[in-house]
C-alpha cells in the first residue's frame, strides 16, 4: 500500500479529500495522511517543527480524526513513501517567502523519512472577483497569480530536488474550457472564489494528484463524488472533462 503524507493547510485538504476513494476505485490500494493548519505558512511550519508545538489538525484518508498533534510526531508515526509540503497560498508567488524554511523543512524529513520521495504542490490561482487578502498582492489578476505561482513553486522545487505537483496549471487549464467558466454559463471550480468547489475543484485534484503521484491516468476512473453543496447536483458529465484536463495537464 501506498502511504501518502501532507503537510499543508486547507488546500492539501481539498487535494485528499477524494484522492483515497479514486484510487481504490481505479485499484489501487493507498493511504492518505493530512497534517495541516489552516493558512499556514513554511515559515509557520518549520517554527512548529522545531518548537514541537501540538495545534495540527490529522485527516486520515480526507477524513478528520484529531487534532492537536506534533508535526515530528506525525512525520514519524509511519513509514511514509511520499510526503508532500506546500506553501500557503498568498505567498506561493513570492520566492522570498519560502527560504530558508524550505530548505530547513526538507533537510528535517530527509533526516527522518530518508526513503520517502518528497513533492511540492503547486497551488492554484484564486478566481476573478475574490475578497482574499492576499490577492491585491498579484493586482487581483488569475492570471498573473498563476503565473508567479507557478514559476516561484517550480524554482523552488528545483532548488530542493522536490517533484512538482502542478495542481496550479490543471485548475488554470480546465477554467479555459467553457464547461468551467461562469461567465459562459459553466461550472465555477471554486466554492469561495480561493478553495476548491467540494464537489468539481476537488475532484480535479484528486485526478491530478493521482497522475502525479502513481504515475497513472486518471481518464477513465468510475468514482463519483459525493461532497454535493446544498442546493446542487452532481452533473457526472463534468467528470470526464476533469479527468482529461489534469492527464494532459501532465502528458
Amino acid at each position: 500500500m501506498l502511504k501518502i503524507l501532507s503537510i499543508g493547510n486547507s488546500f492539501s485538504q481539498d487535494a485528499q479529500r477524494y484522492l483515497t476513494r479514486f484510487a481504490r476505485a481505479a485499484g489501487d490500494e493507498i493511504m492518505t495522511g493530512n497534517l495541516e493548519i489552516g493558512g499556514c505558512s513554511l515559515e509557520q511550519h518549520w517554527n512548529y517543527f522545531t518548537g514541537e508545538t501540538k495545534n495540527y489538525g490529522w485527516e486520515v484518508d480526507g477524513v478528520w480524526k484529531a487534532e492537536g498533534r506534533v508535526l515530528t510526531e506525525g512525520i514519524m508515526q509511519d513509514k511514509w513513501d511520499i510526503i508532500t509540503i506546500q506553501q500557503v497560498s498568498h505567498l506561493a508567488g513570492t520566492p522570498e517567502t519560502f527560504e530558508p524554511y524550505l530548505s530547513n523543512l526538507v533537510t528535517a524529513i530527509r533526516a527522518m523519512q530518508p526513503d520517502a520521495k518528497l513533492y511540492f504542490q503547486e497551488t492554484w490561482e484564486y478566481e476573478i472577483g475574490s475578497a482574499h487578502g492576499g490577492f491585491p498582492e498579484y493586482g487581483c489578476d488569475p492570471d498573473v497569480m498563476h503565473t508567479r505561482v507557478r514559476n516561484t513553486c517550480r524554482e523552488a522545487a528545483k532548488e530542493n530536488d522536490l517533484i512538482i505537483i502542478p495542481s496550479g496549471d490543471a485548475v488554470h487549464a480546465a477554467k479555459q474550457l467553457a464547461e468551467f467558466d461562469p461567465d459562459k454559463g459553466g461550472q465555477s471550480l471554486y466554492r469561495d472564489k480561493f478553495h476548491m468547489h467540494l464537489t468539481y475543484g476537488r475532484y480535479l485534484l484528486a485526478c491530478v494528484w493521482y497522475k502525479t503521484l502513481l504515475c497513472k491516468s486518471p481518464v477513465g476512473v468510475n468514482f463519483l463524488p459525493d461532497d454535493i453543496p446544498d442546493g446542487e447536483t452532481l452533473n457526472e458529465s463534468l467528470l470526464p472533462l476533469l479527468q482529461k484536463v489534469a492527464n494532459s495537464t501532465l502528458a
